[in-house]
């Protein structure tokens, strides 16, 4: 089995516009689905055909309907409940410029130490049955800094493989954990070894920051550089990833599925070229969806198929 862990789920919104006019009246339909980075990961496991169980934190009234909605598109659920509210991420599609334009909540979720016990020990009890963990999104105001390492170190002790995709101060105290995956892109991995952000990194210091991820104690690093593929690292590997050009409806969640897609590749027992070419082949995948962390298997599997992995 693999589970998922989001601290800082979401109750997702998703409009869809001809045409978004600024400062005018939209009347439409919205699809609502249950959101966060290892939720939208769960879910594309999940479609992919493996066994998978999503826990982290909920709360409120949005919490419980997320939790029920990711329930009933067959997702196993096992999720500690704090106070306050899940936060809801709003994301407007305009179809005539290809744009996405995000509102996200600040979580209003409330996290004692209490309810921090029992999400270790929640995670505790997953581990133990998983061959792998994956860790995804930012963490909620109020937790610890180290909360990802606390959990990594805690599934590691369980016999799990851990994976981690996040940012931030969450990317630097979780690697401090030494998680076996980590999978951030460009920007968040340039950010992490302190180099100045930029439109354009060159190879050498991407190649430069997947080694740093490796003196951590990562066994495989990649870092997704969109459209133009990825790049991963494990021991002496090197791998370039390249992707197919396509007609993107949204990227949101592909990092997500490319996670998914490498764990699951991971799990089925795929070396570092397979578990990035799936990757890809899941992230592309859910390019060509309106929802965050859905795929068409028949997607992947086609996408999969034009995906080419070189050797650095």
């Amino acid at each position: 089995m693999i589970t998922t862990v989001t601290l800082n789920t979401a109750l997702d919104i998703i409009y869809s516009v001809p045409t978004l006019h600024i400062d005018q009246v939209h009347r439409l339909p919205g699809i609502t689905v249950p959101g966060g980075k290892g939720i939208n990961a769960a879910r594309v496991v999940h479609m992919l055909g493996e066994s998978v169980t999503a826990t982290g934190l909920i709360a409120g009234y949005n919490g419980q309907k997320m939790q029920s909605l990711l329930q009933q598109e067959g997702v196993a659920c096992e999720f500690t409940e704090v106070q306050g509210e899940t936060r809801l991420a709003i994301t407007v599609l305009d179809q005539q410029q290809r744009t996405q334009t995000e509102f996200i909540e600040q979580g209003s979720s409330y996290v004692t130490p209490e309810s921090l016990i029992l999400l270790e020990k929640q995670v505790e009890q997953l581990a133990s049955v998983s061959a792998w963990v994956l860790f995804s999104g930012s963490i909620p105001e109020g937790c610890p800094a180290d909360l990802y390492a606390t959990l990594i170190q805690i599934a590691k002790a369980k016999g799990a493989q851990t994976a981690l995709d996040a940012s931030g101060e969450a990317l630097r105290y979780g690697l401090q954990a030494s998680p076996d995956l980590v999978k951030p892109n460009e920007d968040e991995a340039c950010a992490w070894a302190g180099i100045a952000p930029s439109d354009h990194y060159s190879e050498e210091t991407l190649d430069g920051v997947l080694t740093a991820m490796l003196d951590h104690g990562v066994k495989t690093a990649t870092i997704s550089l969109g459209k133009r593929g990825a790049i991963a690292a494990q021991g002496s590997l090197r791998y370039r990833v390249h992707v197919p050009e396509l007609d993107i409806i949204s990227a949101l969640g592909s990092g997500d599925a490319m996670a998914a897609g490498m764990v699951t590749a991971a799990y089925r027992g795929g070396d570092l070229a397979e578990m990035v070419r799936y990757g890809a082949a899941c992230g592309s995948a859910c390019a060509l969806q309106p929802i965050a962390g859905k795929v068409d298997l028949q997607d992947v599997q086609q996408l999969y198929q034009h995906i080419k992995v070189t050797p650095e």
